[in-house]
């Protein structure tokens, strides 16, 4: 693993754009940093960092590295994390939470196990799509986030704890004369290109698609990889809407509920043969949620 000095010090140098910056930042000589960047270079075999008249920047490999070896060292943080935990005969359960996605079920049941369980530790931490399943199946975490059921994954040792279904909600601009209607239904939707997973992400969203295309051909649909920063600019840009998962996921946007019934489908994931804590998780979930998906208690 990359010395953890070394790549606050690589962090610096991106975010100042200046060796001398950082150097000052840090308290260490300009000379020292050049020289400990060199020596990383070389035995890369490839520069992290361009120098140009206007300042030092990272080169596009340096980016994948510096982002990646973040991702890493995070991860080998919470193995040792969860070592320790099990040496030291600490309980925990840690969740897999994905950004601009709050939950719904998860919350009420966290705060329950809480409760009923305070000797036992729970971990959130955020990771992207993309890795999320092989993340799962490397053992980061030991829950997945309540939105995952709607995916389709390949985690072969992946469980299923069925919660609840929610409506799905259509994300329009503040400003756009869509935002002062109750719900959205599908004539609302023409001349307005609607954002929305690629094929084959997700089930809910592939409903929809296939509705669509087969009875709404006037409704345009835009693919996209990832809910991230740049949607809101690209909806302002073309006038489009976003297919959201709660009136939460986007708070730049007015959610709307739509009208037709295509549900998202809410169950947390687990590992086979999970732990007591994650047990103890598991049974408490179900216990909330098996009459109609809400505790009032």
């Amino acid at each position: 693993m990359l010395d953890q000095e070394l790549l606050k010090r690589l962090l610096v140098i991106s975010q100042l754009g200046s060796f001398a910056k950082a150097a000052g930042k840090l308290h260490v000589s300009r000379q020292a940093l050049v020289e400990q960047v060199a020596a990383l270079e070389k035995q890369l075999c490839f520069p992290i960092f361009l120098r140009t008249n206007r300042g030092t920047r990272l080169s596009r490999a340096g980016e994948i590295y510096l982002q990646n070896t973040m991702k890493l060292e995070a991860s080998y943080d919470e193995l040792l994390r969860r070592c320790r935990e099990t040496t030291e005969g600490v309980q925990s359960v840690t969740i897999g939470s994905l950004p601009n996605l709050p939950g719904v079920s998860l919350p009420i049941i966290c705060q329950k196990f809480h409760k009923y369980y305070p000797g036992v530790q729970l971990h959130f931490r955020d990771f992207s799509l993309p890795l999320y399943f092989e993340q799962f199946q490397q053992g980061l975490f030991d829950v997945t986030a309540e939105y995952i059921m709607n995916y389709y994954h390949p985690a072969c040792d992946l469980e299923f704890l069925p919660l609840a279904k929610v409506r799905q909600h259509i994300g329009v601009l503040r400003d756009s004369p869509l935002a002062n209607k109750r719900f959205i239904d599908f004539p609302d939707l023409r001349g307005h290109p609607l954002f929305m997973y690629r094929e084959g992400i997700g089930r809910s969203e592939d409903q929809l698609r296939a509705y669509i295309l087969k009875h709404e051909p006037d409704i345009s649909i835009v693919d996209i990889d990832s809910y991230d920063n740049s949607l809101l600019t690209k909806c302002r840009m073309s006038d489009g809407v976003t297919l959201l998962y709660t009136t939460e996921s986007f708070p730049a946007f007015r959610s709307l509920p739509a009208a037709w019934n295509i549900p998202i489908e809410l169950g947390i994931g687990y590992h086979r043969n999970p732990p007591p804590a994650v047990s103890s998780l598991l049974t408490l979930a179900e216990e909330l949620f098996r009459s109609g998906g809400r505790d009032t208690a």
